[in-house]
């Protein structure tokens, strides 16, 4: 899951511009145990490189993802070009509710904070959710990814169409949640991420990026404020974490920097604190 952490971070950085910003600093979250629960880091600190193929293989089967699967499906597919260790590449197409209390019926754990409107203020307007497959939640063994491998790679080659692809059961258990509450014109983001069982929850981000990012503290919980220069917003970020230790989720809100100010940001977070 750590690559797709990433992923999400460099999906965000294709969007900004950059022209320098001052000194760049990163930071972590710790728990009430002092243990880091959450942190940002360089992507000069991935230690993950890809090939030109990897890259290109990627890339098409990222768009023949999002073109063959309806929302909420997964597959398992096998891409013939740019596949020289005959790899399978797994996804997972969003779904999409406008229902609040659709959500919350959908994903089991109620710790998970899914409200109908924040602070009276904002209201739902719609959430784009990431399921977890079956192949995800339980991994199938080295032997079993070589055999689904080999009889993908097939069917890829017997159909012509330059790929195959086996569908994958879905849970209920979420990967990311990305909310949209509305007043007005002015939107608030509310992402959420399930980290569970995750060792390094980490972000990356690029060096060139103009970013600010800054450790404060609401109600006692440390959060992250990161402002992003080019494309004019702020994020608030922090971890809740379950008394045992097993379910752990980082918070996220976001907003335009002109229309939602950092203290506003920091009183939304207390609802979510309550």
């Amino acid at each position: 899951m750590k690559y797709k952490v990433v992923l999400t971070a460099c999906v965000g950085m294709m969007l900004m511009a950059s022209t320098g910003y001052a000194a760049v600093q990163y930071h972590s979250l710790t728990n009430k145990d002092g243990k880091v629960v959450y942190e940002t880091k360089s992507t000069k600190d991935y230690e993950k490189t890809e090939s030109k193929d990897e890259a290109a293989r990627f890339k098409a089967f990222f768009e023949l993802k999002e073109k063959v699967l309806k929302n909420g499906e997964a597959g398992l597919f096998y891409m013939v070009a740019n596949n020289p260790n005959h790899q399978t590449d797994l996804g997972t197409k969003l779904t999409i509710f406008h229902d609040p209390s659709q959500l919350r019926d959908k994903i089991t754990d109620q710790s998970i904070k899914i409200a109908d409107n924040i602070n009276g203020i904002y209201t739902f307007q719609k959430a784009d959710v990431i399921f977890k497959n079956a192949q995800e939640v339980n991994p199938p063994s080295s032997e079993e990814k070589k055999k689904m491998a080999e009889k993908l790679r097939k069917q890829a080659e017997e159909s012509n169409q330059g790929y195959a692809m086996m569908p994958v059961e879905m849970t209920d258990q979420f990967f990311l949640l990305f909310a949209t509450y509305q007043n007005g014109e002015d939107e608030i983001g509310v992402d959420i991420t399930n980290l569970s069982g995750k060792s390094d929850p980490t972000m990356y981000i690029d060096e060139k990026v103009e970013f600010k990012q800054e450790k404060i503290q609401v109600k006692g919980v440390e959060m992250l404020h990161t402002e992003f220069a080019p494309s004019q917003t702020h994020e608030l970020k922090w971890v809740y974490e379950s008394p045992d230790k097993k379910v752990k989720y980082a918070y996220t809100l976001r907003g335009d920097i002109n229309k939602v100010s950092k203290e506003t940001l920091m009183k939304l977070a207390e609802g979510y604190l309550e």
